[in-house]
């Protein structure tokens, strides 16, 4: 049973109750204040009007409430069916979870080769750095003691290129 027939048959089996108790939105919002849950009085419209679809609702956050209310105060135990649907619901999503483990073992294993990889760039771009950091400063030493020489002896030395 797919999640939209459960919130459909849910959804179902709650006008019923309403219908056949007689009750009023704001009397069913009184009673959901008294489980410590809050509806806005326009979703409990629209979720008993017969125009809306109720595979448009949140099922956890809107049709539970509702159904821990109005089916457990009016012994409505047709429930068994939500029973077999949860568990498949159930089943199903630990299935996605242990492929979405694979999945990350997966993609945490390429991390850690592409991270390997880049890290020994890294380490081979830092060896360059410092040999160029080393010829620049030869470079700027013989640069440094051809200056020193040229100011030394002005005019008189001659220097051949």
């Amino acid at each position: 049973m797919e999640i939209n027939k459960l919130k459909r048959d849910t959804v179902e089996r709650l006008r019923k109750v309403k219908k056949d108790n007689g009750l009023t939105n704001s009397q069913i919002m009184d009673m959901l204040e008294k489980n410590n849950c809050y509806i806005s009085e326009a979703t409990i419209k629209k979720i008993f009007s017969e125009n809306n679809d109720p595979g448009s609702f949140k099922y956890q956050s809107t049709i539970v409430p509702l159904a821990d209310v109005l089916l457990d105060m009016f012994n409505d135990d047709s429930g068994s069916d939500d029973i077999a649907a949860l568990k498949a619901l159930i089943h199903d999503k630990n299935e996605m979870i242990s492929i979405l483990v694979v999945k990350n073992e997966e993609i945490r294993a390429d991390y850690e080769k592409r991270l390997s990889h880049l890290q020994k760039q890294i380490g081979m771009l830092e060896d360059h750095l410092i040999f160029r950091e080393k010829q620049i400063d030869k470079k700027d030493e013989i640069i440094s003691k051809l200056l020193n020489k040229l100011i030394d002896c002005p005019g008189s030395c001659t220097m051949k290129l």
